[in-house]
């Protein structure tokens, strides 16, 4: 089956955004069932805790080598083993016995991870066709949004009534089924140029690209810090009932599922400008939250305008990547998706961190400059390379010049002679 045949474009996408939507359950699973997984392998909640952070580490380490030595393989055959492993480590996390067998299936899950989401924007964008990949990459990446809406909390309910075991087989279980159908559906794609883990300093030096997977890592990094400890904040800074948070949450998803599908709308369009309003938003917010945590309607208006800006970033910084190394997009994408989880674990040390000095109302405003500071690499980084960024600007118009009023003839082509059974020029 060829991307022209079978199913419309659009029932692969949303294919691909329920495989997104389970493996991010999944991936932040152990966050809501981590009382419940202390208790049962009688581990302290910080051991727990530490699953997301070395998992996120595991992806950020592994994602670009694993994907450059995976690059001669077809796009769907690496992305339905991908999909499989990530399924089947994660039954095995809910078999475990003992903490260093899930970490083990943690890690495992972390390897499978990294080369998913290094390629899935890219197989999107071959499904959708030319000059799609913005709304192909919001389609697929709505399905994180939908997993910190209804995944997580859904997977937690389920884990504290039957137990987190039941939770992940469960989880794994739907993922299999999502497989079967992705296998029967999904699109033969034709590898792209094959790579070696040497090439990939050689793909990291495409013009554009440091910028953006810079600015991801330090903008992530912030996100994380805050986001990390968003409970904590919300409770002693805020001052909201634990029984509200919930609610509080809810509504930060609820506006990332509309960040998601307002970004994807507008970024093929107006890249440097979506990029720019959604980075304001986010400046704004965070601003907000640190400055009057306890004005209950700006809080809430901070909140929901964070979680638009925060869930419209990742496909903005994709949709860049793609535009910005269209040679080589998987090995592109496997640096991205590296920076992405490295921002991960390191924001959720960093808040931690910052916790142990300062009080929960800091956060915000570490996460605020770490922002700032990935805005302004990137911007200055791009002024000093050249003037119109391949991901983020459209092209300069072409110069033209008025024909001379006398235009100088054209001289006749060389041609070679024959001398001595030697071509001379």
């Amino acid at each position: 089956m060829s991307p022209s045949t079978g199913p419309r474009p659009t029932t692969r996408l949303l294919l691909l955004s329920l495989l997104v939507f389970i493996i991010g359950t999944i991936e932040f699973l152990p966050v809501g069932l981590l009382p419940d997984i202390s208790r049962d392998l009688d581990v302290a909640p910080s051991r727990t805790g530490l699953l997301v952070t070395v998992y996120a580490f595991t992806v950020g380490l592994t994602a670009a080598p694993l994907t450059a030595r995976t690059s001669a393989w077809p796009r769907k055959r690496l992305f339905l083993t991908a999909c499989a492993v990530f399924m089947a480590a994660t039954a095995l996390s809910g078999l475990s016995p003992n903490y260093a067998a899930l970490a083990a299936t943690r890690l495992l899950c972390g390897l499978a991870h990294g080369v998913f989401y290094a390629i899935v924007a890219g197989y999107a964008a071959a499904i959708a066709g030319p000059g799609r990949s913005g709304r192909a990459t919001a389609i697929v990446l709505a399905g994180v949004s939908l997993a910190f809406v209804v995944g997580v909390p859904l997977g937690t309910a389920a884990g504290t009534a039957f137990g987190w075991r039941t939770a992940f087989l469960a989880t794994a279980a739907l993922g299999l089924a999502a497989l079967l159908t992705a296998a029967r559906l999904l699109p033969r794609v034709p590898p792209g140029p094959p790579l070696r883990v040497s090439d990939l300093p050689r793909v990291a030096r495409t013009s554009g690209l440091a910028p953006v997977v810079l600015t991801t890592g330090l903008v992530i990094l912030g996100h994380f810090t805050l986001y990390t400890y968003v409970t904590e904040y919300l409770r002693d800074a805020a001052g909201i009932a634990p029984a509200s948070v919930s609610a509080v949450l809810l509504l930060f998803g609820l506006t990332g599922i509309a960040g998601t599908l307002l970004s994807g709308a507008l970024v093929d369009t107006r890249p440097r400008a979506t990029l720019l309003g959604t980075l304001t938003l986010m400046a704004v917010s965070l601003t907000a939250l640190g400055a009057a945590p306890s004005n209950r309607p700006l809080l809430f208006l901070a909140i929901a305008t964070w979680g638009l800006a925060c869930t419209a970033l990742p496909v903005c910084f994709q949709t860049a990547v793609l535009r910005t190394a269209h040679d080589a997009p998987d090995a592109a994408s496997s640096l991205y998706v590296a920076a992405f989880n490295t921002g991960i674990g390191a924001g959720a040390l960093t808040g931690g961190l910052l916790l142990t000095a300062s009080p929960p109302a800091a956060l915000p405003w570490a996460a605020l400059a770490l922002l700032l500071a990935g805005t302004a690499t990137t911007f200055l980084t791009r002024a000093r390379s050249h003037p119109h960024h391949p991901a983020t600007d459209t092209p300069p118009p072409t110069r033209t010049t008025s024909p001379s009023p006398h235009p100088t003839p054209t001289p006749p082509p060389r041609t070679r002679t024959r001398r001595n059974s030697r071509h001379t020029p």
